[in-house]
């Protein structure tokens, strides 16, 4: 198995989330896993075509050649069994579908039909058995392109209903030619997995009714939670002082915050280290004071987080004016009356300048 050909890092709220392809058929040898994936009985109606393509230059295509009343021409696009799946892990089998009339372009019977379908079967005990989780089928003479924009994305649950999606398995075409036709297909395949063989089951029966077949993908999606749920960091001058502050509502592993200054973003030094928990499940404030700021100039921290084992996890930028002419805060004052701290961060509150003026703010 070849892995971290394409990896997506997306953060969300306190956990990353990557998602690499493991497995492809891109149906150009040189550029396949997936090296013996293929069609499972080859003969005059299967092969590879470079008519059209979703990565150049080639798609796995079925074709007909009977007259609709004929013997059903079918034949199973099979991907070998991948093993050494993470079962805490997520899976996603993701290709490309079209529906061409190149073979037979004149043909009446040209596009598939309700009969023509294409089946996603999915095998979790090594190809012993194969359950259908997903039909996508021809409608009326249906044909769209690889451009088409219609996706379908589907949960797999171990067995098949024979009614319309989204309450059973089958989807439908847009009858005749289209460009909203289903030309992204997702399956998101069972939970706890350790092992996943696929086969696409393709059927057709007529002249010029074709499904073509490109850039198949086995997609893994890991889900690690981050050592650390930041609530906030902000900053600000109080007393010709910059106030750094900011809380987690949770922390893991966490064994000190990292917090830098900078004046132009890019070049930047450490000025403070502080202990962080260890293992919280409450919410803990933290502050700093920097009373060596650079004056009369815009001051930018960052700060990071490092756990016990070394790895150091970044959180947003905080810019302080510390410009001559920046107005300086006298006090701030909460919805009660009450004479507050810079740390102040539980509902409406007001900020009294030096010269007179107010900003009433909520956090």
């Amino acid at each position: 198995m070849k892995n971290l050909l394409i990896t997506l890092f997306v953060l969300v709220s306190n956990i990353l989330i990557s998602q690499t392809v493991i497995q492809f058929d891109n149906m150009e040898t040189s550029s396949s896993v997936y090296l013996t994936a293929g069609w499972w009985t080859p003969a005059v109606t299967t092969g590879w075509f470079t008519n059209t393509s979703v990565s150049p230059t080639t798609s796995a295509v079925i074709y007909g050649t009977g007259t609709g009343t004929s013997a059903n021409e079918q034949d199973w696009y099979s991907l070998p069994n991948v093993t050494g799946l993470n079962p805490l892990n997520e899976y996603r089998l993701k290709f490309r579908l079209s529906s061409r009339t190149f073979t037979s372009s004149t043909a009446t019977t040209r596009g598939v039909d309700v009969g023509d379908f294409v089946d996603v079967q999915v095998s979790t005990n090594g190809g012993v058995t194969f359950i259908s989780e997903l039909r996508i089928t021809g409608n009326n003479n249906a044909t769209f392109p690889f451009t088409s924009t219609g996706v379908i994305t589907h949960n797999a649950n171990g067995s098949f209903t024979n009614s319309a999606a989204p309450t059973g398995d089958i989807y439908q075409s847009p009858s005749g030619a289209s460009t909203t036709g289903p030309s992204t297909v997702n399956l998101n395949l069972p939970s706890g997995i350790t092992q996943v063989a696929i086969d696409l089951f393709c059927r057709v029966n007529a002249a010029g009714e074709e499904w073509w077949i490109d850039n198949i993908e086995l997609i893994e999606t890991v889900i690690t939670p981050l050592p650390i749920e930041l609530i906030y960091f902000n900053g600000v001058e109080n007393n010709s002082n910059n106030i750094l502050y900011w809380a987690t509502a949770s922390e893991k592993d966490n064994d000190y915050f990292t917090l830098e200054r900078s004046t132009d973003g890019e070049n930047w030094e450490m000025i403070s280290n502080t202990t962080g928990a260890g293992n919280s499940q409450e919410e803990i404030n933290y502050s700093y004071t920097d009373k060596t700021y650079k004056r009369g100039e815009i001051n930018y921290y960052r700060l990071s987080q490092t756990d016990f084992n070394g790895e150091k996890e970044y959180f947003n930028l905080v810019a302080i004016d510390n410009s001559l002419n920046q107005k300086k805060v006298v006090k701030i004052i909460n919805s009660m009356g009450q004479e507050v701290d810079t740390f102040y961060s539980n509902g409406i509150y007001t900020i009294i300048y030096d010269d007179g003026s107010v900003v009433r703010m909520w956090k």
